[in-house]
């Protein structure tokens, strides 16, 4: 059985991943459920009533929802509901059904990325103290990149914290005590880049000296990356200290 992420549920998942590590996690194993048991198992699966193709639908952690389309050999998951994610207030029934032409380009083109949703990424990140969870993630895979973009051989992502600071702040919504993650200067709270050595075939995380302080995070970095444990290591670099920034 394949398994495919439409974009908007991809989209999701990545901001669920750097919202709440528990929800990503019974999330996943819905997904592997699926892709063994289409029709049955964890998350009570239902068929949703009155939307195109006949859509299905499982729970996890009471409200959550994940929404699917199933056919013969393989399972499309069309969206993920949950508080914590800004489309919650969707529904099925509010979705349009795309013509069969598009709806075959569509399964074409996941057809094209089958298999690689695993693969090792380069990016940054924060980690949030008070949640233990990384946030303002931005990754991109290192099979998108075909010759380094860096120093000394290295591959990152472009994306620079402050720039990616100032969008979470604009976008964020905030809570009745107007707090939230982006709060203050980008450099005062815990933050990170994976890098990608190309002639010596290893991942580096530069990171400052926080780590020290709170070393739980070095697991929530491997997984969301998807970096293997063996070449990876976590390098200091000064740059990334807390109140530091470039001048």
């Amino acid at each position: 059985m394949k398994l495919y992420l439409s974009p908007k549920a991809s989209y999701q998942y990545q901001i669920l991943k750097g919202k709440s590590v528990q929800y990503a996690q019974q999330v996943k194993a819905i997904f592997q459920d699926i892709k063994e048991h289409p029709l049955e198992g964890i998350g009570t699966p239902q068929m949703v009533d009155q939307a195109p193709y006949g859509y299905w639908e499982r729970r996890y952690n009471g409200s959550g929802i994940i929404y699917y389309f199933y056919e013969d050999d393989y399972a499309v998951i069309i969206s993920i509901v949950n508080e914590l994610l800004p489309s919650h207030e969707e529904q099925p029934t509010k979705l349009q059904a795309m013509s069969k032409e598009d709806y075959a380009q569509v399964i074409r083109l996941m057809e094209a990325n089958r298999g690689h949703a695993d693969d090792p990424k380069v990016g940054i990140f924060w980690y949030n103290v008070a949640w233990k969870e990384l946030f303002g993630v931005v990754s991109h895979p290192l099979r998108d990149y075909t010759q380094a973009n860096a120093s000394e051989g290295r591959i990152s992502c472009s994306e620079m914290h402050e720039d990616v600071w100032k969008k979470g702040y604009n976008r964020q919504k905030f809570h009745g005590d107007r707090s939230g993650p982006f709060i203050g200067p980008y450099e005062n709270k815990p933050r990170g880049r994976v890098f990608y050595l190309m002639e010596e075939d290893r991942f580096v995380v530069a990171v400052g000296k926080w780590l020290e302080e709170y070393p739980e995070a070095k697991a929530l970095v491997l997984e969301e990356f998807d970096l293997p444990p063996e070449k990876t290591t976590f390098e200091y670099g000064y740059h990334w200290d807390i109140g530091q920034r470039w001048m």
